[in-house]
Protein backbone atom coordinates (compact mmCIF):
# COMPACT_ATOMS: atom_id res chain seq x y z
CA UNK A 1 0.00 0.00 0.00
CA UNK A 2 3.01 2.63 1.07
CA UNK A 3 4.77 1.53 -2.64
CA UNK A 4 1.09 2.44 -4.17
CA UNK A 5 0.50 5.99 -2.49
CA UNK A 6 4.29 6.57 -3.42
CA UNK A 7 3.39 5.96 -7.51
CA UNK A 8 0.31 8.29 -6.61
CA UNK A 9 2.21 10.85 -4.89
CA UNK A 10 4.94 11.02 -8.10
CA UNK A 11 1.52 11.75 -10.22
CA UNK A 12 1.42 8.50 -12.59
CA UNK A 13 -2.20 8.52 -11.69
CA UNK A 14 -4.24 10.39 -9.09
CA UNK A 15 -3.34 13.48 -10.86
CA UNK A 16 -5.44 12.61 -13.92
CA UNK A 17 -8.37 11.32 -11.81
CA UNK A 18 -8.30 14.88 -9.57
CA UNK A 19 -7.98 17.05 -12.20
CA UNK A 20 -11.42 15.45 -14.04
CA UNK A 21 -12.68 15.72 -10.63
CA UNK A 22 -12.21 19.40 -10.30
CA UNK A 23 -13.38 19.97 -13.36
CA UNK A 24 -15.97 18.10 -13.19
CA UNK A 25 -17.19 19.60 -9.53
CA UNK A 26 -15.86 23.43 -11.21
CA UNK A 27 -18.17 22.49 -14.36
CA UNK A 28 -21.41 21.21 -12.03
CA UNK A 29 -21.01 23.71 -9.46
CA UNK A 30 -21.35 26.65 -12.35
CA UNK A 31 -23.97 25.05 -14.10
CA UNK A 32 -26.00 24.50 -10.82
CA UNK A 33 -25.71 27.85 -10.28
CA UNK A 34 -26.85 29.33 -13.41
CA UNK A 35 -29.31 26.49 -13.78
CA UNK A 36 -30.63 27.75 -10.35
CA UNK A 37 -31.10 31.05 -11.32
CA UNK A 38 -32.66 31.08 -14.50
CA UNK A 39 -35.45 28.66 -12.90
CA UNK A 40 -35.96 31.26 -10.45
CA UNK A 41 -36.43 33.86 -12.86
CA UNK A 42 -38.76 31.41 -14.73
CA UNK A 43 -40.52 30.63 -11.29
CA UNK A 44 -40.59 34.51 -10.24
CA UNK A 45 -42.67 35.64 -14.00
CA UNK A 46 -44.68 32.28 -13.82
CA UNK A 47 -45.65 33.37 -9.80
CA UNK A 48 -46.64 37.03 -11.12
CA UNK A 49 -48.50 35.86 -14.22
CA UNK A 50 -50.62 33.17 -12.72
CA UNK A 51 -52.47 32.98 -8.82
CA UNK A 52 -51.56 30.66 -5.95
CA UNK A 53 -54.45 28.24 -6.89
CA UNK A 54 -53.53 27.74 -10.70
CA UNK A 55 -49.86 26.88 -9.22
CA UNK A 56 -51.72 24.78 -6.41
CA UNK A 57 -53.06 22.50 -9.48
CA UNK A 58 -49.97 22.46 -11.25
CA UNK A 59 -48.34 21.02 -8.20
CA UNK A 60 -50.29 17.90 -7.99
CA UNK A 61 -48.91 16.94 -11.37
CA UNK A 62 -45.44 17.93 -10.94
CA UNK A 63 -45.60 15.82 -7.30
CA UNK A 64 -46.70 12.48 -9.25
CA UNK A 65 -44.16 13.28 -12.23
CA UNK A 66 -41.45 13.91 -9.13
CA UNK A 67 -42.77 10.05 -7.52
CA UNK A 68 -42.63 8.51 -11.12
CA UNK A 69 -39.34 10.03 -12.28
CA UNK A 70 -37.97 7.79 -9.66
CA UNK A 71 -39.46 4.92 -10.91
CA UNK A 72 -38.35 6.07 -14.29
CA UNK A 73 -34.96 5.87 -13.76
CA UNK A 74 -34.99 2.77 -11.28
CA UNK A 75 -31.88 3.55 -10.11
CA UNK A 76 -30.11 2.65 -13.86
CA UNK A 77 -28.03 5.69 -14.36
CA UNK A 78 -26.19 4.98 -11.29
CA UNK A 79 -25.62 1.40 -12.11
CA UNK A 80 -23.98 2.54 -15.71
CA UNK A 81 -21.69 5.17 -14.15
CA UNK A 82 -20.15 2.33 -11.17
CA UNK A 83 -20.05 -0.66 -13.81
CA UNK A 84 -16.60 -2.30 -15.42
CA UNK A 85 -18.34 -2.53 -18.36
CA UNK A 86 -20.56 0.22 -19.21
CA UNK A 87 -20.73 -0.35 -23.28
CA UNK A 88 -21.85 -3.65 -22.84
CA UNK A 89 -24.64 -2.72 -20.50
CA UNK A 90 -25.66 0.03 -22.28
CA UNK A 91 -28.51 -1.65 -25.11
CA UNK A 92 -29.90 -3.44 -21.88
CA UNK A 93 -30.22 -0.51 -19.68
CA UNK A 94 -31.66 1.19 -22.59
CA UNK A 95 -34.16 -0.95 -22.91
CA UNK A 96 -35.04 -2.03 -19.63
CA UNK A 97 -35.20 1.84 -19.13
CA UNK A 98 -37.78 2.33 -22.13
CA UNK A 99 -40.22 -0.31 -21.23
CA UNK A 100 -40.25 1.24 -17.45
CA UNK A 101 -40.63 4.67 -18.52
CA UNK A 102 -43.59 3.88 -20.79
CA UNK A 103 -45.73 2.03 -17.80
CA UNK A 104 -45.10 4.79 -15.80
CA UNK A 105 -46.67 7.29 -18.49
CA UNK A 106 -49.19 4.74 -18.83
CA UNK A 107 -49.69 4.62 -15.06
CA UNK A 108 -50.32 8.48 -15.11
CA UNK A 109 -52.12 9.08 -18.23
CA UNK A 110 -55.38 6.34 -16.50
CA UNK A 111 -54.95 6.88 -12.80
CA UNK A 112 -55.27 11.08 -13.28
CA UNK A 113 -58.65 11.17 -12.17
CA UNK A 114 -58.13 9.38 -9.47
CA UNK A 115 -55.11 10.88 -8.62
CA UNK A 116 -56.65 14.34 -8.83
CA UNK A 117 -59.42 13.14 -6.76
CA UNK A 118 -56.77 11.75 -4.33
CA UNK A 119 -55.93 15.57 -3.98
CA UNK A 120 -59.26 17.01 -4.03
CA UNK A 121 -57.86 18.83 -6.80
CA UNK A 122 -60.23 17.66 -9.81
CA UNK A 123 -58.98 20.54 -12.14
CA UNK A 124 -55.37 19.06 -12.20
CA UNK A 125 -56.53 15.87 -14.14
CA UNK A 126 -56.22 17.51 -17.65
CA UNK A 127 -52.26 18.95 -16.42
CA UNK A 128 -51.88 15.00 -15.22
CA UNK A 129 -52.55 13.53 -18.47
CA UNK A 130 -50.11 16.05 -20.62
CA UNK A 131 -47.64 15.18 -18.30
CA UNK A 132 -47.72 11.68 -18.72
CA UNK A 133 -45.94 12.15 -21.69
CA UNK A 134 -42.56 13.22 -19.47
CA UNK A 135 -41.99 9.64 -17.61
CA UNK A 136 -41.75 8.26 -21.39
CA UNK A 137 -39.35 10.24 -22.95
CA UNK A 138 -37.25 10.59 -19.45
CA UNK A 139 -36.46 6.71 -19.49
CA UNK A 140 -34.79 7.28 -22.67
CA UNK A 141 -31.83 9.61 -21.47
CA UNK A 142 -30.84 7.50 -18.80
CA UNK A 143 -28.07 5.40 -20.77
CA UNK A 144 -27.01 9.26 -22.45
CA UNK A 145 -26.94 11.13 -19.17
CA UNK A 146 -24.93 8.41 -17.13
CA UNK A 147 -22.40 8.56 -20.16
CA UNK A 148 -21.92 11.79 -19.72
CA UNK A 149 -21.71 12.08 -15.80
CA UNK A 150 -18.79 9.05 -15.10
CA UNK A 151 -16.81 10.96 -17.75
CA UNK A 152 -17.03 14.40 -15.85
CA UNK A 153 -18.56 15.90 -18.85
CA UNK A 154 -20.71 18.21 -16.44
CA UNK A 155 -19.80 20.86 -19.41
CA UNK A 156 -21.80 19.05 -21.50
CA UNK A 157 -24.65 18.38 -19.30
CA UNK A 158 -25.08 22.12 -18.48
CA UNK A 159 -25.52 22.90 -22.22
CA UNK A 160 -28.36 19.95 -22.11
CA UNK A 161 -30.20 21.48 -19.08
CA UNK A 162 -29.83 24.81 -19.89
CA UNK A 163 -31.58 23.62 -23.46
CA UNK A 164 -34.25 22.24 -21.80
CA UNK A 165 -34.84 25.05 -19.58
CA UNK A 166 -35.25 27.34 -22.36
CA UNK A 167 -37.77 25.63 -24.02
CA UNK A 168 -39.65 24.88 -21.01
CA UNK A 169 -39.50 29.53 -20.57
CA UNK A 170 -40.64 30.25 -23.86
CA UNK A 171 -43.35 27.52 -23.83
CA UNK A 172 -44.61 28.23 -20.61
CA UNK A 173 -45.03 31.74 -20.74
CA UNK A 174 -46.14 32.17 -24.05
CA UNK A 175 -48.69 29.13 -23.51
CA UNK A 176 -49.60 31.22 -20.27
CA UNK A 177 -49.80 34.89 -21.88
CA UNK A 178 -51.87 32.52 -24.43
CA UNK A 179 -54.80 31.94 -20.97
CA UNK A 180 -54.17 28.19 -20.83
CA UNK A 181 -53.45 28.64 -17.08
CA UNK A 182 -52.10 25.98 -15.57
CA UNK A 183 -51.47 23.31 -18.67
CA UNK A 184 -49.19 25.57 -19.31
CA UNK A 185 -46.55 24.92 -16.68
CA UNK A 186 -47.17 21.27 -17.56
CA UNK A 187 -46.61 21.29 -21.98
CA UNK A 188 -43.35 23.46 -20.67
CA UNK A 189 -42.09 20.18 -18.71
CA UNK A 190 -43.12 18.65 -21.94
CA UNK A 191 -41.17 20.93 -24.24
CA UNK A 192 -37.95 20.79 -21.71
CA UNK A 193 -37.69 16.89 -21.78
CA UNK A 194 -38.20 16.85 -25.39
CA UNK A 195 -35.03 18.98 -25.73
CA UNK A 196 -33.13 17.10 -23.34
CA UNK A 197 -33.91 13.87 -24.71
CA UNK A 198 -32.47 14.83 -28.52
CA UNK A 199 -29.47 17.07 -26.75
CA UNK A 200 -28.39 14.40 -24.60
CA UNK A 201 -27.95 11.95 -27.69
CA UNK A 202 -26.72 14.36 -30.11
CA UNK A 203 -23.85 15.81 -26.96
CA UNK A 204 -22.92 12.42 -25.90
CA UNK A 205 -22.78 10.95 -29.55
CA UNK A 206 -24.72 8.16 -28.42
CA UNK A 207 -27.08 6.36 -31.17
CA UNK A 208 -29.99 4.46 -28.80
CA UNK A 209 -29.01 0.98 -29.47
CA UNK A 210 -31.27 -1.56 -27.42
CA UNK A 211 -31.21 -5.22 -26.26
CA UNK A 212 -31.57 -7.65 -23.69
CA UNK A 213 -28.96 -10.03 -22.23
CA UNK A 214 -30.74 -11.67 -18.94
CA UNK A 215 -27.71 -11.78 -17.07
CA UNK A 216 -26.50 -8.40 -17.58
CA UNK A 217 -30.10 -7.35 -16.70
CA UNK A 218 -30.20 -9.21 -13.68
CA UNK A 219 -27.13 -7.79 -12.27
CA UNK A 220 -28.24 -4.31 -13.07
CA UNK A 221 -31.57 -5.22 -11.11
CA UNK A 222 -29.93 -6.46 -7.95
CA UNK A 223 -28.15 -3.07 -7.65
CA UNK A 224 -30.67 -0.79 -8.87
CA UNK A 225 -33.89 -2.62 -7.75
CA UNK A 226 -33.04 -1.44 -4.55
CA UNK A 227 -31.92 1.99 -4.69
CA UNK A 228 -34.87 2.52 -7.48
CA UNK A 229 -36.87 1.37 -4.24
CA UNK A 230 -35.00 3.97 -2.13
CA UNK A 231 -35.29 6.75 -4.61
CA UNK A 232 -39.02 6.20 -5.01
CA UNK A 233 -38.80 6.77 -1.08
CA UNK A 234 -37.03 9.83 -1.13
CA UNK A 235 -39.00 11.04 -3.41
CA UNK A 236 -42.21 10.66 -1.56
CA UNK A 237 -40.94 12.00 1.35
CA UNK A 238 -40.73 15.19 -0.57
CA UNK A 239 -44.14 15.02 -1.79
CA UNK A 240 -46.40 13.24 0.00
CA UNK A 241 -46.03 16.09 2.16
CA UNK A 242 -48.11 17.79 -0.62
CA UNK A 243 -50.93 15.52 -0.39
CA UNK A 244 -51.06 15.99 3.22
CA UNK A 245 -50.86 19.99 2.43
CA UNK A 246 -53.70 19.68 0.10
CA UNK A 247 -55.97 17.68 1.84
CA UNK A 248 -55.51 19.20 5.60
CA UNK A 249 -55.46 22.54 3.89
CA UNK A 250 -56.41 23.53 0.59
CA UNK A 251 -55.25 23.86 -2.77
CA UNK A 252 -54.32 27.35 -2.47
CA UNK A 253 -52.15 25.93 0.28
CA UNK A 254 -50.41 24.10 -1.40
CA UNK A 255 -49.70 26.40 -4.22
CA UNK A 256 -48.07 28.57 -1.07
CA UNK A 257 -46.48 25.52 0.45
CA UNK A 258 -44.58 24.16 -2.94
CA UNK A 259 -43.37 27.52 -3.86
CA UNK A 260 -41.92 27.53 -0.02
CA UNK A 261 -40.49 24.54 -0.95
CA UNK A 262 -38.88 24.96 -4.37
CA UNK A 263 -37.14 28.12 -2.56
CA UNK A 264 -35.83 26.12 0.45
CA UNK A 265 -34.80 23.48 -1.94
CA UNK A 266 -32.05 26.22 -3.49
CA UNK A 267 -29.38 24.87 -1.58
CA UNK A 268 -29.97 21.41 -2.59
CA UNK A 269 -30.39 22.22 -6.15
CA UNK A 270 -27.30 24.78 -6.42
CA UNK A 271 -24.81 22.61 -4.12
CA UNK A 272 -26.22 19.33 -3.30
CA UNK A 273 -26.62 18.01 -6.51
CA UNK A 274 -23.41 19.68 -7.97
CA UNK A 275 -21.60 17.62 -5.92
CA UNK A 276 -23.59 14.51 -6.32
CA UNK A 277 -23.49 14.16 -9.87
CA UNK A 278 -18.95 14.26 -8.88
CA UNK A 279 -18.93 12.26 -5.56
CA UNK A 280 -20.17 9.32 -7.51
CA UNK A 281 -18.33 8.38 -9.84
CA UNK A 282 -15.56 9.18 -7.84
CA UNK A 283 -16.19 7.45 -4.72
CA UNK A 284 -17.07 4.52 -7.02
CA UNK A 285 -13.53 4.79 -8.28
CA UNK A 286 -11.55 4.69 -5.46
CA UNK A 287 -9.56 1.80 -4.94
CA UNK A 288 -9.08 1.96 -1.43
CA UNK A 289 -12.08 1.57 1.01
CA UNK A 290 -9.81 3.29 3.98
CA UNK A 291 -9.32 6.50 1.21
CA UNK A 292 -12.47 6.84 0.24
CA UNK A 293 -14.01 6.64 3.81
CA UNK A 294 -11.19 9.48 4.51
CA UNK A 295 -12.75 10.88 1.02
CA UNK A 296 -16.27 11.13 2.81
CA UNK A 297 -15.07 12.70 6.12
CA UNK A 298 -12.62 15.61 4.10
CA UNK A 299 -15.90 16.71 2.49
CA UNK A 300 -18.21 17.06 4.87
CA UNK A 301 -16.55 20.23 6.64
CA UNK A 302 -16.57 22.94 3.54
CA UNK A 303 -20.11 21.11 2.81
CA UNK A 304 -21.77 22.18 6.07
CA UNK A 305 -20.32 25.58 5.29
CA UNK A 306 -21.81 26.38 2.48
CA UNK A 307 -24.94 24.79 3.23
CA UNK A 308 -25.29 26.81 6.89
CA UNK A 309 -24.84 29.50 5.32
CA UNK A 310 -27.68 29.02 2.66
CA UNK A 311 -29.96 27.72 5.42
CA UNK A 312 -29.21 30.56 7.76
CA UNK A 313 -29.71 33.07 5.01
CA UNK A 314 -33.03 31.65 3.51
CA UNK A 315 -34.52 30.77 7.21
CA UNK A 316 -33.69 33.87 8.72
CA UNK A 317 -34.96 35.93 5.61
CA UNK A 318 -37.80 34.21 4.99
CA UNK A 319 -40.89 37.29 4.91
CA UNK A 320 -38.17 39.59 2.82
CA UNK A 321 -37.01 36.51 0.31
CA UNK A 322 -40.71 35.82 -0.79
CA UNK A 323 -41.78 39.37 -0.66
CA UNK A 324 -39.41 40.99 -2.86
CA UNK A 325 -39.08 37.49 -5.45
CA UNK A 326 -42.65 36.80 -5.89
CA UNK A 327 -44.78 39.51 -4.30
CA UNK A 328 -47.24 40.25 -1.55
CA UNK A 329 -49.89 37.82 -2.32
CA UNK A 330 -47.31 34.99 -1.47
CA UNK A 331 -45.45 36.08 1.52
CA UNK A 332 -48.19 33.23 4.17
CA UNK A 333 -45.32 31.14 2.23
CA UNK A 334 -42.80 32.55 4.21
CA UNK A 335 -44.48 30.54 7.48
CA UNK A 336 -43.74 27.40 5.68
CA UNK A 337 -40.25 28.77 4.40
CA UNK A 338 -38.64 29.35 7.99
CA UNK A 339 -38.54 25.61 8.47
CA UNK A 340 -38.07 24.71 5.15
CA UNK A 341 -34.80 26.28 5.07
CA UNK A 342 -33.29 24.48 8.11
CA UNK A 343 -34.36 21.18 6.40
CA UNK A 344 -33.24 22.38 3.03
CA UNK A 345 -29.67 22.84 4.52
CA UNK A 346 -29.55 19.46 5.77
CA UNK A 347 -30.86 17.54 2.98
CA UNK A 348 -27.33 18.50 1.39
CA UNK A 349 -25.32 16.55 3.96
CA UNK A 350 -27.91 13.89 4.11
CA UNK A 351 -27.62 13.59 0.19
CA UNK A 352 -24.33 13.32 -0.07
CA UNK A 353 -24.16 10.26 2.88
CA UNK A 354 -26.82 8.40 0.45
CA UNK A 355 -24.68 9.27 -1.97
CA UNK A 356 -21.11 7.89 -0.74
CA UNK A 357 -23.17 4.65 0.12
CA UNK A 358 -24.66 3.92 -3.01
CA UNK A 359 -20.85 4.37 -4.52
CA UNK A 360 -19.60 1.80 -1.91
CA UNK A 361 -23.30 -0.73 -2.97
CA UNK A 362 -25.44 0.31 -0.13
CA UNK A 363 -28.13 0.34 -1.85
CA UNK A 364 -30.43 -1.42 0.89
CA UNK A 365 -28.74 0.25 3.32
CA UNK A 366 -30.13 3.74 1.85
CA UNK A 367 -33.59 1.52 1.38
CA UNK A 368 -33.97 1.11 5.04
CA UNK A 369 -33.36 4.28 5.85
CA UNK A 370 -35.71 5.76 3.36
CA UNK A 371 -38.38 3.59 4.55
CA UNK A 372 -37.87 4.73 8.55
CA UNK A 373 -37.26 8.55 7.58
CA UNK A 374 -41.06 7.80 5.05
CA UNK A 375 -42.77 5.92 8.07
CA UNK A 376 -41.86 8.99 11.03
CA UNK A 377 -42.30 11.59 8.39
CA UNK A 378 -45.89 11.31 7.68
CA UNK A 379 -47.32 11.21 11.22
CA UNK A 380 -45.19 13.93 11.78
CA UNK A 381 -46.33 15.74 8.83
CA UNK A 382 -50.32 15.35 9.41
CA UNK A 383 -49.75 16.70 13.48
CA UNK A 384 -47.75 19.43 12.36
CA UNK A 385 -50.01 20.90 9.07
CA UNK A 386 -52.94 20.22 11.28
CA UNK A 387 -51.87 22.31 14.70
CA UNK A 388 -49.70 24.57 12.84
CA UNK A 389 -50.30 24.85 9.89
CA UNK A 390 -47.72 26.02 6.94
CA UNK A 391 -45.29 26.27 9.79
CA UNK A 392 -45.82 23.23 11.06
CA UNK A 393 -45.15 21.82 7.65
CA UNK A 394 -41.68 23.00 7.28
CA UNK A 395 -40.86 21.98 11.02
CA UNK A 396 -42.07 18.57 10.66
CA UNK A 397 -39.12 17.41 8.47
CA UNK A 398 -36.42 19.21 10.68
CA UNK A 399 -37.51 17.53 13.85
CA UNK A 400 -37.43 14.25 11.57
CA UNK A 401 -34.37 14.76 10.07
CA UNK A 402 -32.75 15.55 13.63
CA UNK A 403 -34.35 13.04 15.21
CA UNK A 404 -34.11 10.13 13.44
CA UNK A 405 -32.76 10.10 9.48
CA UNK A 406 -29.13 11.40 11.29
CA UNK A 407 -29.14 8.63 13.82
CA UNK A 408 -30.22 6.11 11.00
CA UNK A 409 -27.75 6.95 8.70
CA UNK A 410 -24.58 7.01 11.22
CA UNK A 411 -25.25 3.88 11.72
CA UNK A 412 -25.33 2.65 8.16
CA UNK A 413 -21.62 4.43 7.69
CA UNK A 414 -20.70 2.97 10.80
CA UNK A 415 -21.16 -0.49 9.15
CA UNK A 416 -18.94 0.33 5.95
CA UNK A 417 -16.10 1.69 8.66
CA UNK A 418 -16.58 5.26 8.26
CA UNK A 419 -15.30 7.58 11.09
CA UNK A 420 -18.73 8.80 11.96
CA UNK A 421 -17.59 10.96 15.15
CA UNK A 422 -14.77 12.67 12.74
CA UNK A 423 -17.67 13.77 10.28
CA UNK A 424 -19.13 14.70 13.62
CA UNK A 425 -16.59 16.91 14.60
CA UNK A 426 -16.55 18.45 11.11
CA UNK A 427 -19.96 19.80 11.60
CA UNK A 428 -19.58 21.09 15.01
CA UNK A 429 -17.71 24.64 14.26
CA UNK A 430 -19.84 25.54 11.27
CA UNK A 431 -23.23 24.72 13.43
CA UNK A 432 -21.78 26.48 16.70
CA UNK A 433 -20.94 29.99 14.48
CA UNK A 434 -23.98 29.63 13.13
CA UNK A 435 -26.40 30.35 16.16
CA UNK A 436 -24.89 33.99 16.37
CA UNK A 437 -25.26 34.94 12.62
CA UNK A 438 -28.41 33.51 12.47
CA UNK A 439 -29.37 35.62 15.17
CA UNK A 440 -28.37 38.93 14.04
CA UNK A 441 -29.95 37.74 10.63
CA UNK A 442 -33.03 36.97 12.34
CA UNK A 443 -33.10 40.61 13.90
CA UNK A 444 -32.61 42.40 10.33
CA UNK A 445 -35.22 40.18 8.94
CA UNK A 446 -37.91 41.53 11.12
CA UNK A 447 -36.92 44.90 11.37
CA UNK A 448 -38.86 47.37 10.10
CA UNK A 449 -37.99 48.89 6.43
CA UNK A 450 -38.21 48.11 2.92
CA UNK A 451 -37.89 44.31 2.25
CA UNK A 452 -35.45 44.74 -0.65
CA UNK A 453 -33.24 46.55 1.90
CA UNK A 454 -33.66 43.96 4.53
CA UNK A 455 -32.72 41.36 2.20
CA UNK A 456 -29.64 43.04 1.19
CA UNK A 457 -28.87 43.48 4.81
CA UNK A 458 -29.42 40.23 6.09
CA UNK A 459 -27.36 39.26 2.85
CA UNK A 460 -24.27 41.01 3.85
CA UNK A 461 -24.76 39.67 7.40
CA UNK A 462 -24.50 36.24 6.64
CA UNK A 463 -20.97 37.07 4.95
CA UNK A 464 -19.82 39.61 7.68
CA UNK A 465 -20.77 37.47 10.95
CA UNK A 466 -20.73 33.75 9.19
CA UNK A 467 -18.55 33.58 6.04
CA UNK A 468 -15.90 35.67 7.16
CA UNK A 469 -15.16 33.86 10.54
CA UNK A 470 -15.24 30.60 8.65
CA UNK A 471 -12.88 30.89 5.98
CA UNK A 472 -9.53 30.25 7.66
CA UNK A 473 -11.25 26.80 8.93
CA UNK A 474 -12.67 26.24 5.65
CA UNK A 475 -9.61 27.24 3.48
CA UNK A 476 -7.43 24.52 5.45
CA UNK A 477 -10.34 21.74 5.13
CA UNK A 478 -10.31 23.06 1.32
CA UNK A 479 -6.85 22.33 1.35
CA UNK A 480 -6.95 18.70 2.76
CA UNK A 481 -9.36 18.23 0.27
CA UNK A 482 -7.70 18.70 -2.71
CA UNK A 483 -4.62 17.38 -0.83
CA UNK A 484 -6.04 13.82 -0.30
CA UNK A 485 -2.32 11.93 -0.61
CA UNK A 486 -0.96 13.00 2.69
CA UNK A 487 -3.73 11.71 4.82
CA UNK A 488 -3.99 8.61 3.56
CA UNK A 489 -0.28 8.29 4.27
CA UNK A 490 -0.41 9.55 7.78
CA UNK A 491 -3.25 6.86 7.91
CA UNK A 492 -0.83 4.42 7.30
CA UNK A 493 2.28 5.22 8.79
CA UNK A 494 -0.25 5.03 12.24
CA UNK A 495 -1.46 1.51 11.04
CA UNK A 496 2.29 0.38 10.71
Amino acid sequence: MTEKLAEKSAGNSEPDKATRVGRGLGWSLMSTLALRIGNLLLSIVVARLVAPEAYGVFAVALTVWMLLSALSEFGLGADLVRAKDPERRAPTVATLGAGIGVIAALSMFAGAPRIAAAFESPGSTHTLVVMSLVPAMFGLTIVPAAMLQRAYRQRALFAVYAAGLVASAVVTVSLILLGAGASSLAWGQVASQAVMLLALHVVARHRPRFGFDRRLARESLSFSAPLAAANLVSWMLITVDNLIVSRELTTVALGLYVLAFNVSSWPMSAVGQAVRVVALPAFAETESEVERNAGLVRCFGPLAVVATAMGVGLASLASPVVSVLFGDEWTAAAAALVGLSVFGASRVLLDLVATFLIAAGETRAVLVVQLVWLATMVPAMVLGVRVWGLAGAGWAHVVVSVAVVVPAYAMALRRVGVDVAAIGRACVLPLVVAVPAALVCWAVGRADGPDLLLLALGGAAVVVFYLAPMWPWTRRRLHELRNPLGDAEAVERNRG
